[in-house]
């Protein structure tokens, strides 16, 4: 088989393409690859793993290529390059040449001093002998090499100097020397750093502008496409439109393990005696749910448990009430489904008091959109750089996922606000977020949706058009109609059967004003482990069938509903204060004027203080 020419491969990929064009046409000869560097390669109707990747990639230069893996040592894709590896090391007089060539470099077979070099230095993990080796390559006279490090985060890692080793401190150094030697750049060297997160490097090579950073993103629809062509032959063009929607945010290694994994899982039952037909079978339907599950359990693992991959049960309909809200939204759910890109926002804000529905609806809105929906759970670490790497791990995922639905739940605490002390941490945690969220390629295709009870928490510039373009309010139901309607929901989200006409229950529920969702769900499943537990209520005498007013009538009597009035109101004024379109705010306070609004959140601020439950 012949060798293919991978640098003018028309599927090279694009982070290859830039460090061929960044290297050819300027000065640069060091590069830092970060994100997905441990997934596989499709590359000219092949699969490589990276390192094969880039010594097939290199081969057309004629460059000597080195690895070097602090947990494996230093490797040569063959025995020729590690022949004339051999050759440069006793010229430049790092190793002697009796060790290598006994009878001389010119005189010893290449295959020898190839394996007297592996056992000299191939299991060599030290960084600091290591790198000294390489660079001995790097600087040898009419020998260009091509230098990789893989796990460059393992030999010179991020942190701070007092902290660190006197050796994890020179390997930063050396690296960074590397970049500014003339020597090596005009020796037409390369050299290239693999890490899974660039946060994890050393700051001293990161921040060098002489060395460039390129990252290797997650495959995209078209590269999942090809890939499940690859290793599924024959597939037809609406299933693995269905596998390739499936398996985004996965690496290649990854959907290769769940599609097409090497073993058979099932063994071949044995045929009826004389009936050799009925061994062979056709292609057997691909377990999508199965893939699903198991795609849910792989990215959470990778991200460390730091997102939650969300599959809600739930549409509108399970929604009681909130008519304006979910106008708007299934308005937004039809731009998205139908590819209107520019009429989606690029963030959702839902403001309102605890209980109100605003994690629910937003779930049931990702399902209305047809999005996958995760949920961003804490990523803040104790651990120097970790918070960084953290966020980086989740928005490469969320990136590599394509059309997403990404919920912060509680916003005002995840990310609200960093401790004192944190040394600038939760500034440049912000400040990476709130340029992702803005970054206009992602309008249609990733939505970021935040709930929180306290947006006054949130830093201004955060909730701004431009990454949260619609700020809906949330309220308690307004009147006993609203309140029926969430009853009903949580009915059929239960699947409770019932027999509560209107006329009965609309004016039982006409005095429970300032009931939250929450609080009428929680009356619900209160009178129905009643009518379960065969408790039942004053007057009845045997048990129903079906839920009947007497049951809700005594759960209402029993539940006591929060206390906090004085802040529950406060963070109502604080959604009306938030809202950006006034036909989402209840009737009563449609026409508020700005004046009277900051007048009212004042008031309640201050009465607040004087019960001390401001905080």
């Amino acid at each position: 088989m012949s060798k293919p020419d991978l640098p003018r491969a028309s599927d090279l990929p694009g982070w290859m393409r830039q460090l061929r064009d960044r290297y050819l046409q300027t000065e640069t000869g060091q590069f830092i690859l970060h994100g997905n560097v441990h997934d596989v390669v499709m590359c000219a109707g092949r699969i490589w793993n990276m390192p094969a990747f880039l010594d097939a990639f290199f081969a057309p230069s004629d460059k000597l290529v080195v690895h070097y893996d602090p947990g494996r040592g230093i490797w040569f894709p063959d025995f020729e390059h590690g022949a004339r590896a051999a050759v440069a090391l006793v010229a430049g007089g790092f190793i002697a040449e009796a060790k290598i060539a006994p009878r001389g470099v010119d005189k010893t077979p290449k295959r020898m001093m190839a394996k007297a070099l592996d056992e000299q230095l191939g299991a060599e993990r030290q960084p600091e002998i290591a790198l000294e080796a390489l660079e001995a390559l790097l600087l040898a006279a009419d020998l260009p090499v091509a230098a990789v490090v893989h796990y460059a985060e393992l030999v010179a890692p991020d942190g701070s100097p007092s902290t660190m080793s006197f050796f994890d401190r020179t390997a930063a150094a050396r690296l960074h020397r590397w970049s500014l030697s003339d020597d090596i750049l005009r020796g037409d060297n390369l050299v290239l750093m693999l890490t899974g997160a660039l946060s994890d490097l050393a700051r001293r090579v990161t921040r060098n502008p002489r060395v460039g950073a390129l990252h290797v993103p997650l495959p995209g629809a078209i590269e999942r496409a090809r890939f499940l062509a690859h290793i599924r032959p024959g597939i037809d063009p609406d299933r693995g439109e269905q596998l390739t929607r499936i398996t985004a945010g996965l690496q290649l290694r990854q959907i290769q393990d769940l599609v097409a994994p090497k073993t058979p899982t099932e063994t071949v039952a044995l045929a009826p005696a004389g009936d050799a037909r009925a061994v062979f079978k056709g292609p057997e339907p691909l377990p999508t749910e199965k893939i699903a599950a198991r795609k849910k359990e792989i990215l959470e693992q990778e991200c460390y448990g730091l997102i939650e991959v969300i599959q809600p049960e739930h549409d509108f309909s399970h929604v009681g009430g909130m008519g304006p809200i979910k106008d708007v939204l299934q308005r937004i759910a039809g731009h998205v489904k139908a590819g209107r890109t520019r009429q989606v926002p690029m963030g959702i804000l839902c403001v309102g008091p605890m209980g109100t529905g605003k994690s629910f609806l937003a779930e049931a809105f990702a399902r209305e959109s047809g999005l996958a929906a995760v949920k961003l759970k804490n990523f803040r670490d104790k651990w120097v750089g970790s918070t960084e790497a953290n966020l980086e791990k989740v928005l490469n995922v969320i990136e590599g996922l394509g059309e997403i639905l990404v919920m912060i739940d509680e916003g005002d605490r995840s990310i609200g606000g960093g401790a004192d002390g944190d040394s600038g941490v939760n500034s440049r945690v912000i400040a990476r977020l709130k340029e992702f969220m803005s970054d206009p390629t992602h309008r249609g295709h990733i939505i970021f949706v935040m709930m929180t009870n306290r947006p006054d928490k949130l830093d201004t510039d955060m909730k701004r058009p431009g990454r949260f373009d619609l700020k809906i309010p949330f309220f308690s139901p307004q009147n006993s109609a609203e309140r029926a309607a969430i009853v009903r929901a949580v009915l059929r989200r239960h699947k409770i059967e019932a027999d509560l006409p209107d006329e009965t229950l609309l004016p039982l529920l006409e005095g429970l004003d300032g009931y939250a969702a929450a609080d009428l769900e929680a009356l619900v499943l209160l009178a129905y482990d009643d009518l379960q537990s065969g408790d039942l209520p004053e007057g009845v005498e045997e048990a129903p069938e079906a839920l009947t007013l007497p049951f809700l009538t005594r759960a209402v009597a029993d539940f006591m509903p929060t206390r906090e009035t004085a802040m529950i109101q406060y963070m109502e004024l604080l959604a009306v204060h938030e809202a950006s379109n006034r036909r989402l705010l209840p009737p009563r306070l449609h026409d508020i004027r700005v004046e009277e609004l900051n007048d009212r959140l004042a008031k309640a601020r201050e009465t607040l203080m004087r019960q001390k439950a401001y905080v």
